[in-house]
């Protein structure tokens, strides 16, 4: 991993932090991309690493694209990406509006699709590259209270799915992630659905980093509560 060049959204808290810093451990040099920038650059200079910071909502296409030319620009490669950045809502059919579609579809399925998209350009003429893409086991217990959240991950599940069949003869290798409940601020806001067996993002981080280094031909990881 040393050296290596990984871009991280959602990464100034909760799982995407945990991976900045056991990447930054491991002498990669970190893009690290979210919409606050006073939080970016705050997180970045507590890394032991050499990082910048991309201001970025993943629901524009335009930014998902600055991430990956940001990543160009300042270290001329791009090894890793992790699409992490997500939104939680919890609710029924009957409670859904129009803004909570967009804005769940927008931030866990097509932000990253389009940074995929961006990613895999540059990763194909280098001859390399992994893509991670952050789903949940949401994606496939299918709970009710988790309509639009679930939807949004399984739709991002299936995609990845598609791309691993697309791109096997490829030199880019895409991951679809599905970890189990974990202690985030997601949770903290809501403390009524954390629960005691939710996994510590460090611990989390630290098996999906193993996966990844494990080289494994398999495109699908699911991380039940500390299996």
């Amino acid at each position: 991993m040393e050296s290596k060049v990984v871009a991280i959204t959602g990464a100034y808290s909760g799982l995407g932090a945990a991976l900045a810093r056991q990447f930054a451990e491991n002498g990669c040099r970190l893009v690290l991309a979210g919409r606050d920038a006073e939080k970016l650059d705050a997180f970045g200079a507590s890394l032991p690493a050499e990082t910048i910071s991309v201001v970025a909502d993943v629901r524009n296409r335009e930014d998902c694209e600055n991430i990956v030319k940001a990543a160009i620009d300042n270290f001329g490669r791009l090894d890793l990406v992790i699409n992490n950045a997500g939104v939680w809502w919890i609710g029924r059919i009957d409670d859904i509006t129009v803004e909570d579609v967009s804005a769940m579809f927008g931030t866990n399925t097509f932000g990253p699709l389009w940074c995929t998209k961006a990613a895999l350009a540059v990763m194909q003429n280098q001859g390399s590259g992994t893509i991670v893409n952050v789903c949940s086991t949401a994606a496939i217990d299918f709970k009710s209270s988790h309509l639009l959240y679930g939807a949004s991950k399984h739709a991002l599940l299936g995609l990845t799915g598609v791309l691993a069949e697309e791109l096997k003869d490829s030199p880019v290798r895409i991951i679809a992630f599905c970890p189990g409940g974990m202690k985030t601020d997601l949770f903290r806001k809501n403390p009524e659905r954390m629960r005691d067996d939710f996994m510590d993002p460090e611990y989390v981080a630290s098996r999906l980093i193993e996966f990844i280094d494990s080289g494994s031909k398999e495109w699908l990881f699911i991380l039940r509560r500390y299996e």
